[in-house]
């Protein structure tokens, strides 16, 4: 099949597809609508928004949206930086890792979570031992 347009003809639904990529998100962004959605664009469907037990990167690419880390990694580099940890100290043996979290971190909420306190310790521990606990019987985490 051949598909043939005059320059004027493809020229003009050129623009008027370009003005409608660039109105469309505008108007969104000012409806009521685009307060209550999100959308986000992915290669695949994620398998779950669980980050303890994904094992596709496509739900590691969602969760990663929606979750925060003790640190992360520098945009395009590899030196880890702080994020919900503050800072953090190594043992010599490699074996210990304490972190220093930062305070007043707040949950969101919506209208069936209503967080009763800030994010703490109990919460790394949670995370720590929801994922390892059951599978390293060498693994202990402790709190300070």
């Amino acid at each position: 099949m051949t598909l043939t347009l005059k320059k004027a003809t493809a020229a003009r639904r050129t623009k008027s597809a370009l003005l409608c990529a660039l109105a469309l998100p505008a108007a969104l962004a000012l409806s009521p609508v685009a307060a209550k959605t999100l959308v986000y664009c992915s290669e695949g469907s994620p398998e779950n928004f669980y980050p303890g037990v994904n094992t596709t990167g496509t739900s590691f690419d969602v969760t990663e949206q929606i979750y925060d880390n003790l640190v992360h990694f520098e945009r395009g580099g590899t030196k880890v930086e702080p994020s919900l940890a503050e800072s953090w100290t190594i043992s010599k043996d490699g074996l210990e890792y304490t972190f220093k979290l930062r305070k007043g971190v707040k949950f969101q909420s919506n209208k069936n979570f209503k967080p009763s306190r800030d994010f703490n310790a109990d919460d790394v521990l949670f995370m720590f031992e929801r994922q390892w606990k059951e599978n390293d019987p060498y693994f202990r985490v402790t709190s300070r």
